[in-house]
């Protein structure tokens, strides 16, 4: 396909994206039903718009592969061995669960055991992409079902390698690797890639950091993101998966903010056409011949995972309400059970029309995703008074700040010994690398980022600060933090620092509630100097300095002047 041909396409599909998502939103529906709509219309089953589908799933994977690595940078180490017990423990029996009530009811429906097990393989796979996005929009990532749902998330991933290995035993194919070796193989390559981001990375993004190049930090982190997760997949692990790794991996380091706020136009965009090709996926014309038997499929399936899922949590220790609400965001079919199915066709341990159906039933589950995580929120707080466990919105993190310094220069530094007299909590933004490392030894909660990006100024929690104070040199990027921060908090009270008086006004009109001047500070300074020097008593240099402050610095030898005729009259 030429690049004239696959760009039409690619407008064809935002066009249409745009209107569907437009209209759903106006039925109040999530942007995902929107996208899953539009691929369902130009896929080959609809209008056929879309004439290779090919060159959309490429960029699709790309979407998922972003996706995780953000998930992985919003996270930490730390964070994630706090829910190790649900991902081994929960994520082992929500599959195991999974799959042996699918193999049983897969066996009395007539098929072969083998075809029931990889039925119950690919019904035990959930959407990462679908539930993380969900779970972001909802502002419910950092819940406790939103970590425990992502918790048995990376099992399910790391589970996709078993069993991808035993379907060709399945099949009744002997000619593949022994197991032990294609694991061996995935387990050595693993470890070059954590020693490689351990070491090398941490590094890396250090000096890349010192060159204060936007551009080189955006490359070096796609590189960082891409490579790892290349790596992993050519250990036997998924794509995704080692997107989530490298994300993990950075997400220690004081640089994970601004390397969101650098991939995140992509990776929206990309995983917008991931969900898209997962619509195209839909063959319309079985579905109205065959509505009955694609709706009950996907309804079982859905009534299936839910019920599993809710008690594999229950089992770990979670309370009711939050069981449910991880049951109903884990109900539908995932993305890599596809890769599964596909694996499973071309080793005869699927037919064509069982492909359809699953592939009609896997769509409906994604569609009606959001009506079910919706579903479980009204139906979990009402279990929440029988279990006086319930600590869903604990939130693990620190403190919100209630002060945000961007830059820490002798300014910066002034604030926030300010702050610490008063006893509040405050968050420190900063681009130069070597402060960061020198700081953050002392425990100050330092970050790299430019604060020009929405992400990073998220990050600091800039919706529920109550002071923000940016105290760097560059011109453009204040005025461009003062509007951002003035949209994200209405209620802020926001200091901004410039060389230029005539600064003053524009950064008043973008939001700012006052201006510190240097031109105006130092002409204070040197009229302080310059009285004291001639003998002028404090007391009338107070004044005349309080008369100049007041008049401001348009006016500032008028405040003079008044404040000497004020002398003089008396």
């Amino acid at each position: 396909m030429s690049s004239e041909m696959l760009i039409g396409e690619i407008i064809v599909l935002l066009a249409l994206a745009v209107a569907l998502i437009y209209f759903g939103l106006k039925l109040r529906m999530p942007a995902i039903v929107g996208f899953l709509a539009t691929g369902i219309m130009v896929g080959p089953a609809g209008l056929g718009l879309i004439k290779d589908a090919h060159q959309v799933d490429a960029l699709a994977e790309l979407g998922v592969v972003l996706l995780l690595f953000t998930i992985g940078l919003e996270l930490s180490v730390t964070s994630l061995m706090r829910i190790k017990r649900i991902v081994l423990l929960g994520g082992s029996l929500q599959v195991t669960f999974c799959v042996a009530v699918t193999w049983v009811v897969a066996m009395l429906t007539g098929y072969h055991w083998n075809t029931a097990i990889l039925f119950g393989f690919l019904f035990s796979l959930s959407s990462t992409a679908i539930v993380l996005k969900l779970f972001q929009e909802r502002g419910e990532m950092d819940s406790l079902h939103g970590r425990s749902a992502l918790g048995v998330l990376i099992f399910q991933d790391l589970a996709v390698v078993p069993m991808v290995l035993v379907l060709p035993a399945l099949a009744g194919e002997s000619n593949s690797d022994p197991i032990y070796i294609v694991l061996g193989k995935a387990l050595l390559l693993l470890a070059v890639v954590l020693f490689l981001a351990h070491k090398v990375v941490p590094w890396l993004l250090r000096k890349v950091a010192a060159t204060k190049s936007r551009e080189l930090f955006l490359f070096t982190v796609a590189l960082i993101c891409l490579g790892t997760a290349y790596l992993t997949a050519e250990a036997g692990l998924s794509l995704a998966l080692g997107a989530f790794v490298a994300g993990l991996i950075i997400s220690g380091s004081p640089y994970a903010y601004q390397a969101i706020s650098s991939v995140m136009p992509m990776r929206d965009i990309f995983t917008s056409l991931f969900f898209i090709s997962i619509g195209m996926l839909m063959d319309m014309q079985n579905l109205i011949h065959h509505p009955v038997s694609t709706i009950g499929v996907a309804a079982g399936i859905m009534i299936m995972n839910i019920i599993a899922t809710t008690l594999a949590m229950r089992v770990t220790g979670l309370n009711w309400r939050v069981s449910v609400m991880i049951g109903f965001s884990l109900c539908q079919i995932g993305e890599f059970s596809f890769v599964l199915a596909k694996n499973g066709e071309s080793l005869g341990l699927l037919g064509q029309s069982d492909m359809t159906v699953f592939l009609n039933a896997a769509v409906l589950t994604m569609a009606m995703t959001p009506l079910a995580l919706a579903l479980g929120g009204k139906i979990a707080p009402r279990l929440r008074g029988s279990d006086p466990r319930d600590t869903s919105h604990d939130n693990e993190g620190p403190q919100p700040p209630q002060a945000v310094v961007v830059g820490f220069g002798v300014a910066g530094q002034g604030m926030v010994r300010a702050c610490k007299v008063a006893g509040v909590p405050y968050a420190i933004v900063e681009m130069n690398p070597q402060s960061i490392q020198a700081y953050r030894r002392e425990g100050e909660p330092i970050i790299y980022g430019d604060a020009v990006n929405e992400t990073v100024l998220e990050h600091v929690n800039i919706e529920n600060a109550r002071l923000l104070v940016t105290s760097i040199p560059d011109r453009g990027s204040v005025r461009r933090i003062v509007a951002e921060a003035r949209s994200l908090n209405p209620k802020l009270h926001i200091i901004a620092r410039t060389r230029f008086l005539m600064e003053k006004e524009v950064l008043l009109k973008l939001g700012a509630d006052e201006v510190v001047a240097e031109e105006f500070e130092a002409a204070i300074s040197v009229f302080a100097k310059t009285m004291h020097f001639f003998g002028v008593s404090d007391e009338e240099g107070k004044k005349r300095l309080d008369a100049a402050r007041a008049a401001g610095p348009a006016n500032f030898h008028l405040g003079v002047e008044a404040a000497a005729e004020s002398e003089k009259s008396k």
